[in-house]
């Protein structure tokens, strides 16, 4: 699955985020500060929707 931006601006800070965190510059803390900013919120789904959802 891929990451879902919220705005091309928000995916490159996302991204350089993401160097650093993994460079071992940047916090857990401060990375999940970052995926809450950037990315557009999962939905919860009822198990009915999900199966709805396939059989289209």
């Amino acid at each position: 699955m891929t990451k879902q931006y919220k705005s091309e601006a928000l995916a490159a800070a996302h991204e350089a985020a993401l160097g650093l965190a993994e460079a071992g510059l940047m916090s857990k803390r401060t990375m999940r500060a970052f995926d809450e900013m950037c990315l557009t919120p999962v939905e919860e789904m009822a198990p009915e929707d999900i199966c709805a959802l396939r059989l289209r």
